[in-house]
């Protein structure tokens, strides 16, 4: 609830007001002593003791009655430019945070790509490792029976061990 309400004054009291330097001082002292205007609103505490046909109501004087609505009218005014204000605040953050998210998503997809590269280059260097460790493989299966083979026909003294 933005303002209580108290049987006793008939006044308006701001709950939470916040500092506002674009609201002049003014405007932020008529919305404090802004009265209500019970006895047009219905279902209200002096409409109740009212007579059922209104009577009283041609006795109000027009002058307070309109000083009391155009208090209304800077207050509401004030309050939609404030309401305007903070919006357009949160657009201009709600931007901000959307190019941010942009970029940083801008940034990610590069280096996902960077490191697709990256991850394409290392595969096929891992390839090209594995195929020479294969061949490698290969000359050592057929030159270990060779160099045992040889390693037979020495001399006991000159031998050496034997590969397995």
């Amino acid at each position: 609830m933005g303002a209580e309400q108290s049987r006793e004054g008939s006044t308006l009291v701001e709950v939470n007001p916040g500092p506002n330097q674009n609201q002049p001082k003014a405007a932020a002292a008529a919305s404090v002593k802004l009265t209500k205007c019970q006895p047009l609103l219905p279902n209200s505490a002096v409409t109740d003791t009212l007579p059922s046909d209104h009577t009283q109501l041609r006795h109000l004087k027009s002058r307070p009655i309109g000083e009391l609505f155009s208090l209304y009218e800077d207050h509401l005014r004030h309050t939609a430019v404030s309401i305007s204000e903070e919006q357009n605040k949160l657009t201009r953050t709600i931007k901000d945070h959307e190019v941010a998210v942009a970029q940083i998503l801008a940034v990610s997809q590069k280096k996902q790509q960077v490191y697709t590269v990256w991850g394409g280059s290392i595969q096929g260097s891992i390839r090209d490792i594995s195929l020479s460790l294969g061949d490698i493989q290969k000359t050592l299966d057929t030159l270990v029976p060779v160099v045992n083979e040889l390693n037979s026909l020495l001399p006991v003294n000159e031998r050496m061990q034997t590969f397995s």
